[in-house]
């Protein structure tokens, strides 16, 4: 077993474990939580660079649906140019896996004192930790390999910090970890039966698009990372309604277009969009826990419910394996940086 196999391999018992702790009483205090900023519900500001960005995209959805204001914003944007955006009301989560990256460093230094910062992180000890005035642990363990499951455990963790901020108890959105931990599970068993039809119909494309919309953009966005990280392939994430303003024309059947198509306000318009690209001679792989009968130019991947925004949980570890055997095909160890480390320390 590969060692990034072997980190995707952990995401279901990490999960339980996380919502063990995260259930537990005092493990987000809502009290100090209150008093980092001076008007309730605060505006809140996530920021974080690549899969620590895009875990914010549930809780993100999650907030705004419940009318909580909520951003997601990339920290180097944040630092550079958007600064004066924060305020006394402006609730600021730092997320980072290592919590040392260059545009976490340089925000940190960039904030003024008075500034209050929540960190999720998986370093305790790390510079993003001792600045925190209140820190969330991702409890993800070592990640030796690309972001797999401190993804996984920043989406789960910054999810209860959601339901903190927004007032409501945490009984479904553990309800739904648990089930997605067991739907990951399956996944993980069932792996050489499921992978080898996926990864002969994605093959090597030349292009890979990878679409959805609300809080499964986390998807999109997660699965294009691992894409090129790991199987080095150029894979673009893009919201669906956006790729019919003017990306549409590029269909072609060389082309790889991947599409997460949940239940919810959108999961209809993202079935249309397959079935236009699959018409226009594009081949699609569609996730989705819906109905979706025409199999020309798709291959269909059917999914388990999961309700929340949790879906990406389980998602992405299709895309963690597909990425992970397409680049075995390629000759590639899967996992292994070529030219970017671990930890960016230069912006």
């Amino acid at each position: 077993m590969s060692e990034l196999l072997d980190e995707i391999s952990q995401q279901p018992a990490l999960l339980l474990g996380l919502r063990k702790y995260y259930t537990s009483p005092g493990a987000i205090p809502v009290k100090a939580l209150r008093k980092l900023v001076r008007r309730w519900p605060p505006t809140v500001v996530f920021t974080g660079m690549g899969s620590s960005l895009f875990a914010a995209c549930p809780a993100q959805a999650y907030l705004t649906e419940h009318g909580v204001r909520a951003v997601v914003w990339e920290t180097a944007e944040l630092v550079h140019h958007h600064l004066k955006f924060l305020g006394a009301d402006t609730l600021l989560v730092v997320v980072s896996r290592s919590g040392q990256t260059a545009e976490v460093v340089r925000l940190l230094k960039s904030l003024p004192a008075k500034a209050r910062v929540l960190a999720v992180t998986n370093v305790e000890a790390s510079p993003l930790s001792k600045c925190a005035n209140l820190l969330l642990p991702m409890m993800a363990g070592p990640q030796a390999t690309v972001a797999t499951k401190t993804y996984t455990c920043s989406v789960a963790v910054l999810m209860y910090l959601a339901f903190a901020i927004a007032g409501k108890p945490t009984g479904p959105l553990t309800q739904e970890l648990m089930f997605a931990a067991d739907a990951e599970e399956k996944i993980l068993e069932r792996r050489e039966e499921l992978m080898p039809p996926i990864v002969e119909f994605f093959g090597r494309p030349p292009y890979v698009a990878l679409m959805s919309r609300g809080a499964d953009l986390a998807t999109a966005y997660q699965g294009a990372l691992m894409l090129k990280e790991v199987a080095r392939l150029a894979a673009e994430p893009i919201s669906a309604a956006q790729f019919r303003h003017g990306p549409i024309e590029i269909v072609d059947p060389s082309h790889r277009y991947i599409l997460f198509a949940r239940q919810g306000k959108t999961a209809r318009l993202l079935l249309k969009l397959a079935d236009d690209i699959r018409n226009s001679g594009g081949r699609v792989l569609l996730f989705t826990d819906l109905p979706f009968d025409n199999l020309t130019n798709v291959r269909l991947i059917r999914l388990e419910h999961v309700r929340l925004g949790m879906g990406t949980l389980v998602d992405n570890v299709y895309m963690q394996l597909l990425a992970h055997d397409t680049a075995l095909h390629a000759g590639f160890v899967p996992g292994k940086f070529k030219i970017a480390e671990n930890v960016t320390r230069e912006e």
